[in-house]
């Protein structure tokens, strides 16, 4: 007679693992080999990576990847895209990455995996994972991730308080001669050239991910006495201008003069203007929503409408 495995058991052991379970846990609770194999081929269990295994039917994510990872390796540390994910950060990398001691050998299909000997102020733990700490995490992301991913990633925990700037300059210095230094390098570079091109680079970045379309950076906007300058995000179909001030912005008189004269001369010119502020994109969520609401109710008054321009500030 088949003996029958505790399923209760199993069930509290999954409970603490984001619904995953080894083979080994499952041999645990009194399941055969073959118990397991059938489970598997009827659609009961599904393999997630490796050894590791969820029931049936459940969507497996990139977060649900690094998890299994870490059960896959016990010891090993989430990194880089991996670790990002777990502090709130978008990497736009679904791959899972693995730092193990440097005198390990692991193959995962599908996981990359970085040997180096991590420090223990190198290392924390979230949800009973361990994950490189934030600021080796962001460091890692920007070493590996394309330039355009690297740059959002960055600002985005500068903005979440992740790394400050100075810090990530001065982890920089810390890398070089060893691989990847020159896309970090490149990233200072980037950054530098001004925090207002941060926020910038901060909501495009955002509008991109969330798939929103009919916009321009940098757009040229002209009336009749010529040249009014570039708009941050211009919606030129609808006459939307959207302007970001950075992190250090500045408000002395003759900018703020300037700033204040640029923009009527956009509303009269027939566009509508919204601004944000460095403040105004911790809350991104809120933000994209206005710009897509603002889009779709002047496409909606478009049709014969004498609507007379607006500014949001």
């Amino acid at each position: 007679m088949t003996r029958s495995g505790d399923h209760q058991r199993l069930d509290r052991i999954s409970a603490e693992q984001s619904g995953l379970f080894t083979r080994r846990q499952v041999r645990d609770c009194g399941f055969s080999d073959e118990q397991i194999r059938r489970r598997v081929r009827i659609g009961d269990w599904q393999v997630v990576l490796g050894k590791v295994l969820v029931r049936g039917g459940r969507v497996v994510t990139a977060r649900l990847l690094d998890r299994a990872a870490q059960l896959a390796v016990p010891g090993a540390v989430l990194c880089g895209p991996s670790a990002a994910r777990r502090y709130g950060l978008d990497p736009l990398d679904g791959r899972t990455w693995l730092t193990v001691a440097a005198d390990r050998r692991v193959r995962l299909d599908g996981v990359e995996v970085r040997r180096a000997a991590l420090r223990d102020d190198e290392v924390t733990m979230v949800d009973g994972l361990l994950l490189t700490r934030p600021a080796g995490t962001v460091v890692d992301c920007v070493r590996l991730l394309p330039p355009d991913a690297a740059d959002v990633l960055l600002d985005r925990a500068i903005q979440q308080r992740l790394i400050t700037f100075d810090e990530f300059v001065s982890r920089v210095g810390g890398e070089v001669g060893r691989p990847g230094v020159r896309a970090l390098v490149g990233a200072v570079r980037r950054h530098a050239l001004g925090a207002r091109s941060t926020a910038e680079r901060l909501l495009v970045g955002e509008l991109r991910r969330r798939r929103v379309r009919g916009w321009r950076a940098n757009l040229s906007v002209f009336d009749a006495d010529g040249l009014i300058g570039e708009v941050d995000l211009g919606f030129e179909e609808v006459k939307l201008a959207v302007e970001v001030d950075g992190r250090a912005w500045h408000s002395s008189g003759d900018r703020f003069q300037h700033d204040r004269t640029r923009q009527n001369r956009l509303v009269r010119a027939g566009w509508t203007v919204l601004r944000f502020t460095w403040h105004d994109l911790r809350d991104m969520d809120r933000v994209t929503e206005m710009i897509t609401d603002m889009v779709h109710r002047l496409r909606r008054d478009q049709p014969g409408s004498r609507r007379a321009p607006r500014a949001y500030d």
